[in-house]
């Protein structure tokens, strides 16, 4: 009655196992990642667990980076394109925004992920109703189909004008895709994105066929590799939506799973929040190549669409912040004395000069040599600290040019890295009219715990605090997820003229559909949810406020969507109408969850096990810093600050400035001093 989360990261793989019977995680398991080949880390973490858990394990919750890192690398052979007659250029036009980039007169977009000699056009037209105006001409689409795969394509995306509306050519044209070439990888885009806007589709469709070949692979021989290990376990896969979902899904609509690895975390700090009785919080997740964060108020927030390495994507996905500061950051000194942090990384070969590989300076280095991680040893002893390569490897590289000592160079890369990210965090928070203050921050990661309090410092937020194993939150995360398919339906409408039978009925369909393979997924009925849901806009607008759907009632949509509006824009038409645009369900399969558990109670003051000199940047000279072992720290326990706290997975630095309290879940807070 086993249930394990992995986490695949760029620099470790973290393993959380979870006993259905009492709710309790009783094993965590962490090991550096292997980047060309993924699948070895995992099964020996695996092969671990089951020498020390004799029992069974039922399912194995995967959230894996590999559709992300495929796009980001660009590397893969680009895919074939069939669009509707006279929109061979749709790609290219897109949508003539460029966001941030818009004063940058050197502006250029990303490369093409289809070069304009793989896009082929079909003659074939259906209008916006669905209603066939031209039917497919068979003969001019397998001259196009040849010409694509003559040129050597593994995989094509396909994309109508309408398709979205009727996709009956789009489903004969992968018929002849597949009889020409069976082991093509076909994307639809009224499968993967059923809904109008043919750019959003048409980018979205090119993007799963892109990560496609590649990630469907991965998801299979991960499945095979675990059945392997753990026979008769169920694979599920992290969604960027904060559900699971089968292999066979993901095989499917890889573009689901582009913020797999990360959206766990987020979903285990909304769990941990509940827990602790705050609604308010901001995750922050540092890993070894990249930071993660995201704003929680309350609830999850979601986007329909984003763009991922300058691609625009249309799926449904936890609104995370990513930027390239972890603990394998590689710091270096530009231009005479600016000195950088990221968003280059050592990764996990070779990783950071103190693993002993490696010879460029890192966060890590920095930590190492600031004293605030353990100069011997880490994950309790198993991985050896070359605090020497450290030391040399910042002093080479960072303080020599910028005639400083090795210390000061090293809380010179802290800092930096702090207010990388704190900028970003201010464009999560106060840019989207949240006070950071008002906020408790969650940090977690293998290096989120080390820099949280120059982060919290940087916005004044009064309240970090650290989960469990925070090392391996991520892969816990996965414990409290369920199995989540969200559906969409573009039907455009006047409000006023759409019966709420009508609205009831086409939202009935999705969720028929969501229900059944839900069902063909092994759920029982008793545990299925769903939840109805309305784009609209008044008429003339680009972009549809989603509001809840549960009740129809006209004067009640009108007013949430008012209301909506209101909070989003700032303004409201009221005297206007509205129009309905996109219909959603989103089914969700319940399963069993992950308790924090309660920590230990235990009288007397906590004792260190020793003492270290550490720097800290406000500081000119170390000072002997206490040393905890957390696994000894007992519900009610306080610390005032500095202190070291070392566990398996990460280590806790609480600064000068700040106290430590020990919560009935064992969580570590830490509160500023102000």
């Amino acid at each position: 009655m086993l249930r394990i989360g992995i986490d695949t990261g760029g620099t470790f793989t973290d393993l959380s196992v979870f006993d259905e019977r009492d709710g309790r995680v009783c094993l965590t398991w962490k090991l550096p990642s292997r980047p060309q080949n993924p699948t070895e880390a995992i099964a020996a973490g695996l092969r671990e667990i089951t020498a020390r858990l004799p029992e069974k394990a039922r399912y194995v919750l995967h959230g894996t980076t590999i559709g992300l890192n495929t796009l980001l690398e660009g590397r893969e052979p680009p895919p074939g394109l069939l669009v509707t007659e006279g929109f061979r250029d749709l790609l290219e036009l897109d949508r003539q925004w460029r966001g941030d980039q818009v004063y940058n007169l050197f502006f250029d977009r990303p490369r093409q992920l289809v070069p304009r000699h793989l896009i082929r056009p079909v003659r074939e037209r259906v209008d916006s109703r669905g209603r066939e105006v031209l039917a497919l001409d068979a003969e001019q689409a397998r001259t196009s189909v040849a010409a694509l795969l003559d040129a050597g394509v593994r995989s094509v995306a396909v994309s109508l004008l309408f398709s979205f509306a009727n996709p009956d050519h789009e489903r004969q044209l992968r018929a002849m895709l597949e009889e020409a070439a069976p082991g093509v990888y076909v994307t639809l885009s009224s499968e993967v994105d059923p809904q109008f806007r043919e750019f959003e589709r048409t980018s979205t469709a090119v993007v799963n066929a892109f990560i496609g070949p590649r990630v469907s692979s991965y998801v299979g021989t991960i499945e095979a590799s675990i059945a392997e290990v753990l026979e008769g376990a169920r694979v599920l896969i992290m969604q960027s939506n904060g559900g699971v979902a089968t292999p066979e899904i993901i095989a499917r609509a890889p573009v689901q799973t582009l913020m797999s690895g990360p959206v766990a975390g987020v979903v285990g700090t909304q769990r941990l929040c509940r827990e602790i009785g705050r609604k308010n919080a901001i995750s922050l997740d540092v890993g070894g190549t990249s930071c993660d964060m995201s704003v929680i108020p309350g609830e999850l927030l979601t986007a329909p669409q984003s763009r991922v390495a300058g691609y625009t994507v249309r799926a449904a996905t936890v609104d995370i912040e990513t930027i390239g500061s972890g603990g394998g950051s590689i710091a270096r000194v530009e231009s005479g004395r600016i000195l950088k942090v990221g968003p280059q990384s050592a990764g996990a070969v070779p990783g950071p000069a103190c693993y002993g590989a490696g010879d460029q300076p890192t966060l890590t280095d920095a930590l190492v040599v600031l004293g605030h991680l353990n100069r011997d040893a880490l994950l309790n002893g198993a991985m050896p600290i070359e605090a020497a390569a450290a030391r040399n490897a910042i002093a080479e590289t960072i303080a020599r040019p910028l005639e400083m000592t090795p210390e000061r160079a090293a809380a010179g890369i802290v800092e930096v890295l702090a207010a990388q990210v704190a900028m970003s965090m201010r464009s999560v928070t106060i840019e989207k009219g949240y006070d950071p203050r008002d906020f408790i921050l969650v940090a977690y990661g293998g290096a989120g715990p080390t820099v949280a309090c120059p982060i919290a410092r940087e916005l004044e937020i009064p309240e970090i605090c650290i989960p469990r194993d925070p090392g391996n939150f991520c892969a816990a995360g996965m414990l409290l997820t369920d199995l989540i398919r969200s559906y969409s339906l573009t039907r455009i409408s006047p409000l006023e003229e759409t019966p709420a039978d009508a609205i009831r009925e086409a939202l009935q369909g999705l969720r028929d559909k969501g229900v059944r393979e839900l069902r063909e997924q092994g759920v029982t009925p008793d545990c299925i949810e769903t939840e109805d849901f309305l784009d609209v806009r008044y008429p003339g607008q680009s972009y549809e406020v989603t509001i809840p759907a549960g009740d129809t009632r006209r004067e009640h949509l009108t007013r949430l969507f008012h209301e909506a509006h209101g909070r989003l824009f700032g303004h409201t038409a009221e005297e206007e109408s509205m129009e309905v645009v996109n219909y959603r369900v989103r089914c969700i399969g319940r399963l069993p969850k992950m308790t924090f558990a309660a920590a230990p109670a235990g009288g007397g003051p906590a004792r260190p096990q020793g003492r270290r000199p550490a720097l800290f940047p406000e500081q000119t000279t170390p000072i002997p810093v206490p040393v905890y072992l957390r696994t000894h720290l007992h519900a009610g326990c306080r610390i005032p600050g500095p202190a070291i706290i070392e566990e398996y997975s990460s280590t806790t630095v609480v600064y000068p400035s700040f106290d430590l309290s020990v919560d009935a879940h064992g969580n570590l807070r830490l509160q500023s001093r102000g």
